[in-house]
């Protein structure tokens, strides 16, 4: 571990241009997250976090200011050098899950994998992954509608760690489930910081965000002082 943060937002704004009016999202915003930060970002809707969360996870470029990741700045790498990133740094756990109907448990872990590496998995990685988070093989062969909210977010733990980021983006991850299987689930999370992971949170929950190390509140696009 080094003292180079892992990521680097330096006075990003992001500015939307649509015909009602032009709209700040990030208004300069200044952050540093160190390799295995456990970070929660919380603020009102409206607030920014979603704008965030798109450039903290390479799906958008800020409109002005730098952003760095690995000490990389993210504008000036081509397309296919960000999908790559992506794909390879960073792993995405959603609220909504986002599971491939028509796959298995199993076949959504190994699907990136697939993509990765155009052939199908031999390595034993997604099964080990899957039992990893608790799903055993019996229901690693399911697909995503036989299986409970909490069940379907493991498997896609799962999924978001089989390329080994060493970035987890959880965005609202125990939004859609039971208050005892977030809390499940968000022991996994711990699990996997202590392991090595950053690991980046969004959620509206405080009693989620008593997890992380550090809260991060966004206000009108900005970070509001402590």
């Amino acid at each position: 571990m080094t003292d180079t943060p892992l990521i680097q937002l330096v006075d990003v704004t992001k500015t939307y241009y649509l015909e009602s009016g032009d709209f700040t999202a990030l208004n300069h915003v200044s952050l540093d997250i160190m390799e295995n930060d456990f970070i929660a970002i919380m603020g009102p809707s409206g607030s920014g976090k979603s704008t965030m969360m798109n450039q903290l996870g390479i799906l958008d470029v800020p409109t002005s200011g730098k952003l760095y990741i690995s000490g990389r700045d993210v504008a000036e790498m081509s397309t296919l050098e960000r999908t790559h990133m992506r794909r390879d740094t960073i792993g995405y756990i959603f609220q909504k899950f986002y599971l491939i109907p028509l796959l298995s448990a199993y076949e959504n872990v190994e699907y990136p994998l697939i993509l990765k590496y155009k052939k199908r998995d031999t390595t034993g990685k997604a099964s080990a992954l899957l039992e990893q988070v608790g799903i055993d093989r019996d229901m690693s062969a399911h697909r995503p509608t036989q299986l409970s909210g909490g069940q379907q977010q493991r498997v896609a733990i799962a999924r978001a760690l089989v390329n080994e980021p060493k970035i987890l983006l959880c965005d609202e991850p125990t939004g859609n489930l039971d208050s005892r299987t977030g809390y499940q689930i968000m022991d996994i999370l711990c699990g996997l910081h202590q392991s090595g992971k950053t690991v980046i949170l969004v959620t509206h929950d405080p009693k989620i965000a008593e997890y992380a190390h550090h809260t991060i509140r966004l206000v009108d696009g900005r970070i509001a002082e402590s």
